[in-house]
């Protein structure tokens, strides 16, 4: 969503990061799984990994990009609150599922730095412009790159 300055300012606001982590972001994982990806998930797919502390399996919604058969997902931390548990769970643990519509692909991860991050920035930022208020603000964000397990490409 777009503030009024067409920047994404309502969703790097703090009570747009409470609404997207608290109401928006489980309502989004209900309704995905329910519809199979047909409604409210144009270029949002449903991350599942591994609890770094419990093992439990944790499914998030996440912006992402296609890079051939590659998956580029982002995390811009927001000043008022912790990591995402994911970009930690992902760190700690480099698997991944991913669902993409009713496709559900099983991925290994690797973060991103330096250049390939730059690479990847101005579409993220087009693709939710609250992460560029947030990196702003922050200075804190990470990049991964999800590859179907068993691909080469």
């Amino acid at each position: 969503m777009r503030g009024s300055d067409g920047r994404g300012s309502w969703g790097a606001s703090r009570p747009g990061v409470w609404a997207v982590k608290h109401v928006i972001a489980p309502v989004h994982r209900w309704i995905y799984r329910r519809t199979g990806g047909r409604v409210l998930s144009r270029n949002i797919l449903l991350l599942t990994t591994r609890g770094r502390k419990t093992g439990q399996a944790h499914t998030t919604p996440v912006f992402f990009l296609r890079d051939g058969s590659r998956v580029v997902v982002c995390n811009v931390k927001p000043a008022s609150e912790p990591t995402n548990p994911w970009v930690l769970n992902m760190r700690a643990d480099p698997t991944a599922t991913v669902r993409i519509g009713s496709d559900v692909i099983s991925c290994a991860a690797r973060e991103l730095h330096g250049t390939d991050v730059d690479r990847y920035w101005p579409e993220l930022v087009a693709l939710w412009p609250a992460y560029a208020k947030h990196y702003e603000r922050s200075g804190e964000r990470a990049i991964f790159v999800l590859e179907p397990r068993g691909c080469d490409d």
